[in-house]
C-alpha cells in the first residue's frame, strides 16, 4: 500500500518514489526528480521499454509520463507510466536502472 499522496505530487511521482523506495530500496528526494509527459508514436520508442506484443491494441501513439532521477551511487534510474491517448487510466508502468529493465507491468482498467 502506497503512502498518503502529498497534494503537491503527483500520482505517478508518489507511484515512483514509492517504487524506488520499497521494491529498490533507494530514496529519492522529490527534488531530485525530473519529469515531463509526451505523446510518442509507437515506433518512436524503443521496443524494449514499452514492446508492442503485451499491449492487446496498439494505438499510433502512447502518452508517458516520464521521471528520471539518480541515486547516490549514481545509478540512473528512469520511470514511466504509459497511457492510452484520451484515457486517464494507466496501461503500463516500466522503470528502468542504468538503461536496464528491472521493471515492467502491464495493468488492466481495473488496477
Amino acid at each position: 500500500m502506497m503512502e498518503k499522496l502529498p497534494e503537491y505530487l503527483s500520482k505517478e511521482l508518489h507511484w515512483f518514489m514509492n517504487t524506488l523506495r520499497f521494491e529498490f530500496g533507494v530514496e529519492v528526494a522529490v527534488d531530485n526528480i525530473a519529469f515531463e509527459a509526451v505523446e510518442l508514436g509507437t515506433d518512436e520508442v524503443e521496443d524494449f521499454f514499452v514492446p508492442t506484443e503485451i499491449l492487446v491494441e496498439t494505438p499510433p501513439t502512447l502518452l508517458y509520463e516520464t521521471m528520471i532521477a539518480d541515486d547516490v551511487s549514481g545509478n540512473v534510474w528512469i520511470g514511466a507510466v504509459v497511457f492510452y491517448p484520451g484515457s486517464p487510466d494507466w496501461c503500463l508502468q516500466v522503470i528502468t536502472k542504468n538503461g536496464e529493465m528491472v521493471l515492467r507491468k502491464l495493468l488492466s482498467k481495473t488496477d
